[in-house]
């Protein structure tokens, strides 16, 4: 007998090459089917309208099954997907951890909680889901290896039935550029995804801090092609110029900035601005 995976990467690999090289991935069938040859299958995937998650894995205790729901209230048909992927990856990696399922909000969804432990366990679920939605190969292929623009991003949120975020991070788990994903509502920030190469700069953005005030996130009237606007040093980093694509979802008074940094400058303003 074949052993199951043991990481949620594998997970999505094994599932990948069982159903084919079709886009988007109808994760409902997926779910539904695979899960049989467990004892204890999905029964239902339905929506459900509790304003406290957008998505959940929940015990049927009188059947022994299962359940992912999801909120009917996502307005983004990608986010959705997204979810369910989400809430199929804690079915396959972590229901023998969580005997009580999971309730999963946005920040959960994006792995961006507080405990580490919590947070490793939705970065599991968002890597299962990440990897058997947008298989990295594939994505390589649509997205090139050339600039990031917004059109480019657009083509693979719409071929992979993901939300705009989700593509973007993609991009950012395997490019070697320095970038970050900033996701902020009413003009404060919520969480930021940053590459490794922005990692190793040591670029962050705090929870709760405001927009830049020269960012466009920070001024929606601004006007900008696909490929964004070009901001000078001090913008979002004292050490380097930016350039920032951004998209405004009103219905969330949320904005959602991808930021790619220039080449670094030093000099003892920019010593004195990263000591106060």
């Amino acid at each position: 007998m074949t052993k199951d995976p043991a990481r949620p990467g594998a997970w999505a690999n094994l599932l990948s090459q069982a159903w084919g090289s079709r886009f988007p991935v109808d994760v409902k069938a997926i779910a539904l089917e695979y899960s049989t040859r467990f004892p204890d299958p999905i029964k239902t995937i339905a929506k459900a309208d509790v304003a406290t998650f957008e998505g959940a894995l929940c015990p049927l205790p009188k059947s022994g099954k299962w359940a992912i729901l999801y909120n009917p209230g996502i307005s983004s048909p990608g986010r959705i997907n997204f979810t369910l992927a989400h809430e199929f990856g804690h079915y396959l990696c972590h229901r023998s951890l969580r005997p009580l399922g999971f309730e999963c909000g946005e920040e959960s969804i994006y792995g961006v909680g507080n405990d580490d432990d919590e947070r490793r366990i939705e970065q599991e679920a968002d890597t299962f889901a990440s990897y058997l939605l947008m298989p990295i190969d594939d994505y390589r292929d649509q997205v090139g290896r050339g600039t990031m623009c917004l059109d480019l991003l657009a083509h693979a949120a719409n071929r992979y039935a993901v939300s705009s975020t989700a593509a973007a991070i993609k991009w950012l788990d395997f490019t070697s550029e320095p970038a970050a994903l900033v996701v902020a509502t009413n003009g404060f920030i919520l969480w930021c995804w940053r590459s490794k190469a922005a990692k190793r700069r040591g670029i962050y953005f705090e929870r709760g801090t405001p927009l830049p005030a020269k960012s466009w996130a920070a001024n929606p009237t601004r006007v900008a092609g696909a490929n964004g606007i070009e901001l000078p040093r001090n913008v979002w980093s004292p050490r380097s110029e930016a350039r920032e694509m951004a998209i405004f979802a009103d219905r969330y008074e949320m904005t959602i900035s991808l930021v790619v940094f220039g080449e670094e400058v030093w000099n003892s303003n920019t010593w004195q601005s990263e000591r106060s």
